[in-house]
């Protein structure tokens, strides 16, 4: 009853400020769009509107994909409509006053129904997934699995994995209204879930990238997302524990070899790292590209930010920790050359000086 009287609040008071929003209107039942108050949104384009307002749980939530903007109602409200703010935590304080009231006391419940970083258990019978293959179910010589086994991903991640011979109808399924370009083709699919096992999201990883004329023309991954007010995702939260070290990688493949490792898909802002791991000590460990301007930028940034990096020596030629894998290397030993390598303010600034090559 709690979660449906915060989120009636939340909706009323969003319905409240709407008229002072510009574009303002209602996607789904949980989902509202809007041009964004904070930054102006475009000013070459007037139908651009890249503020969302979400549900998350029990309460909802703003973000803006122009500036990057982030907050709850309450916070949101105190910056675009101060007299409504007051209003909204007035009736925010009097219900949760009423609740208390009527509040029994009940025994403390078991602590594993409120663990954040529970394994989800994926449904297979998900409206997503139903034309999509398990990869451990798949026959031992479908090439999907040989394409896993030549990439050494662990075996017990393969009931994680799925597999797709029409990857363009399996993104239409998911976002009736993408538009991004994909025809019949056969891709490995990470699907990402919630905490109830629902599919919130799915990267799709081109299975043809050892054929040269195809991976030229081909994008490696496409992400799709049920919920467009998701910038960045995050992978395989399941797995960390928030009191020892996070290591934050740039793929979902990647973060499967390392222990306490989670994965970053998206464009959001780089400091967005999941509120409940915020507090954690985090590592981030982008791929060792050094001619690639973005990933130089990306680690400028996260420096700035003071966040801890990982600079790759320079005789580690390859790429990601997968390549490292395929090389020869194992998980604690790929483990142990980023632990020495995890630098941060002016000594990551100068091995960053070193490393890149841009």
């Amino acid at each position: 009853l709690e979660n449906v009287m915060s989120l009636f609040i939340d909706k009323k008071f969003i319905n409240i400020v709407s008229p002072q929003l510009d574009k303002f209107a209602w996607k789904k039942d949980n989902l509202a769009n809007c041009r964004c108050p904070i930054c102006g949104d475009s000013t070459t384009n007037k139908n651009k509107a890249r503020g969302y307002f979400f549900a998350n749980k029990n309460s909802y939530f703003y973000k803006c994909h122009n500036c990057g903007y982030g907050s709850n109602v309450y916070n949101f409200l105190k910056e675009v409509a101060p007299a409504v703010a007051k209003e909204y935590s007035l009736e925010t304080f009097s219900s949760r006053n009423e609740k208390k009231k009527n509040d029994v006391i009940v025994p403390k419940q078991d602590e594993k129904m409120f663990n954040l970083f529970q394994k989800p258990k994926p449904k297979d019978d998900s409206q997503y997934l139903k034309n999509c293959i398990r990869v451990d179910k798949l026959d031992s010589d479908h090439f999907c699995r040989q394409f896993l086994e030549l990439r050494k991903i662990p075996k017990d991640a393969y009931k994680l994995l799925y597999f797709t011979e029409n990857f363009g109808k399996f993104l239409k399924g998911m976002d009736p209204e993408t538009t991004m370009q994909c025809g019949w083709e056969p891709r490995l699919v990470i699907p990402f879930y919630n905490q109830e096992g629902d599919v919130v999201a799915a990267q799709g990883r081109a299975l043809n990238m050892q054929d040269e004329k195809n991976a030229r023309s081909t994008a490696k991954y496409l992400t799709v997302k049920t919920d467009k007010s998701a910038d960045r995702l995050w992978y395989g939260q399941w797995r960390v524990n928030p009191k020892k070290r996070i290591y934050i990688v740039e793929g979902p493949l990647d973060s499967l070899f390392i222990p306490n490792t989670i994965a970053m898909v998206g464009a959001g802002a780089l400091d967005q790292i999941p509120t409940h791991l915020s507090e954690s000590e985090g590592v981030y460990v982008l791929d060792n590209e050094p001619r690639n301007a973005q990933i130089v930028r990306y680690n400028e940034r996260l420096i700035e930010l003071g966040k801890s990096v990982c600079i790759w020596p320079n005789d580690i030629k390859q790429k990601d920790i997968n390549d490292l894998i395929t090389s020869g290397y194992n998980s604690s030993s790929i483990k142990s050359i980023i632990d020495e390598n995890t630098v941060s303010g002016l000594q990551a600034n100068l091995r960053l000086t070193h490393w890149r090559k841009v």
